[in-house]
């Protein structure tokens, strides 16, 4: 197991090469502390990776299922939806926020570890649902633990990769996702039609209890904000302060919303495309499961690994030019969405999702690094928390079920037709999309001078020692 202690550089060294004198500078202080080794981060990353595809694969796998547990417990689409976006979403929001909290408070890898125990956990129990309430409730279970990886594992790295290696080592931690979304459609077809859908949960949720306790024993913990030059754990403010300072970097707010509205544009629609094969094309989903896990895999592969570098490229001479990204993603997603519903010939719908899960993962890398970048240290996991709140409250909850909402008040007129009605009618969603990444571009670039200017301040005060360090300030709100 790599479980040994960081290695101790010369204390005229930054930490790793990043951190500045401070720690260490005094005449008796202890030495800076140096980045773990490349080896033993890139340990983390993979692990990271691995957990973060098995994520995926829990929270997909209920797609594949949805027309086999319609039939036995003779649900509706809007509770269909329900079970598929709120169930999880609504504890997922409630959870996400206090998990990001303790994650920034104390050690991430504790955080990390139990809540891959309890999703795990939860979704290994789904496979004895009996009833829509029991099945609910394990879908709740899934969303309260998988609110502790995402926003503490990226912060997690961001505590051991410095700003410029974050966006190759998101893209590669994002792809994760991708891999599990594909899992879930390919494994999930195959395993629901030769044994079953509650075997299905359960292949899917074994993994899982088996990673939790490998991942917290084999970390050991690292001062927060190591790669950023801290030498030990900043301050942390109260909540209050921590919303404050957050709301105060308007490139996030923007992005947020820009987030939040692309999210339901192309998550919740991805989540009825199995139930749309199976009831308007009339594909079983042994037939199409390996097909659609392909796309969707692939496409999301692709998307979340070329957006860190891309992001890296394209901000080269102007950081604002990231914000492009997404709207390339808004404006190319309902482009797509509109190709999807009338144009006939399989193999070319399978492209299609291909390509809109390439929108929709393109800019998750670039997400993450600037909920890493543009906060102060103590607020990080926090950031992340509340973006991807917005994310999957949005996407992965409002989003199914405003659409099998919206697909039963068309059946009556429409018939069949009001699923294909209702997931068409998302590309309006492109419009607000593009407007609101282009606000979140326009004050991209001052944010980062604000948080390079107040990491110093963090660093300054950390290594001034608890009893000499007053509670960070947040910037002062703009009007």
């Amino acid at each position: 197991m790599l479980t040994g202690e960081p290695a101790q550089a010369p204390a005229s060294t930054a930490a790793g090469g990043e951190a500045g004198a401070g720690a260490g500078a005094g005449a008796g202080a202890s030495p800076p502390i140096a980045l773990p080794a490349m080896g033993y981060r890139i340990y983390v990353l993979a692990l990271l990776t691995v957990i973060s595809a098995i994520s995926a694969l829990d929270r997909q796998i209920l797609d594949i299922l949805v027309e086999p547990i319609r039939a036995e417990f003779a649900l509706s689409d809007g509770q269909l939806g329900a079970l598929n976006g709120i169930a999880y979403a609504g504890v997922y929001a409630l959870a996400v926020i206090p998990l990001a909290r303790l994650a920034d408070r104390y050690p991430r890898k504790l955080v990390i570890a139990l809540g891959v125990f309890v999703w795990s956990l939860a979704t290994t129990a789904s496979s004895l649902a009996r009833s829509y309430a029991f099945l609910f409730a394990a879908r709740m279970g899934v969303g309260l633990g998988e609110g502790g990886l995402s926003s503490p594992g990226p912060a997690l790295l961001a505590d051991l990769f410095p700003r410029h290696q974050r966006g190759t080592v998101t893209s590669i931690y994002m792809t994760g996702p991708a891999i599990g979304m594909g899992l879930a459609y390919a494994v999930g077809g195959w395993v629901v039609e030769a044994y079953g859908w509650r075997a299905a949960f359960l292949v899917a949720g074994v993994p899982g209890l088996i990673l939790a306790p490998l991942f917290y024993l084999t970390l050991r913990n690292v001062p927060k904000g190591l790669a950023d030059g801290l030498q030990r754990d900043p301050p942390q403010p109260g909540l209050w302060l921590t919303l404050r300072t957050i709301v105060s970097i308007r490139t996030i707010t923007w992005m947020i919303l820009a987030l939040a509205c692309l999210a339901l544009m192309v998550n919740g629609l991805l989540r009825w495309i199995p139930a749309y094969l199976t009831r308007v094309r009339g594909v079983e989903a042994v037939e199409f499961g390996a097909w659609l896990g392909t796309a969707v895999g692939t496409g999301s592969f692709l998307g979340h690994l070329l957006g860190g570098p891309l992001a890296d490229w394209v901000g080269r001479r102007d950081p604002r030019r990231q914000m492009m990204i997404g709207m390339a993603a808004a404006l190319g997603a309902a482009l797509t969405i509109w190709a999807l519903f009338t144009i006939d010939a399989l193999g070319v719908f399978y492209v299609l999702v291909g390509l809109l899960s390439f929108t929709g993962g393109i800019f998750a890398a670039p997400l993450i690094m600037v909920c890493t970048t543009l906060p102060p240290v103590w607020a990080r996991a926090t950031t992340a928390a509340i973006t991807l709140m917005a994310v999957y409250l949005v996407g992965y909850g409002f989003g199914p079920a405003l659409l099998g909402v919206l697909s039963d008040a068309l059946e009556p007129a429409l018939g069949v037709a009001s699923l294909r009605a209702a997931l068409l009618s998302s590309t309006v969603l492109a419009l607000p999309t593009l407007f609101a990444f282009f606000m979140a571009g326009r004050h991209y670039r001052e944010d980062l001078a604000e948080s390079e200017a107040r990491i110093a301040r963090d660093a300054a005060q950390a290594d001034a020692g608890p009893e000499q360090s007053p509670a960070p300030s947040p910037k002062p709100l703009k009007e």
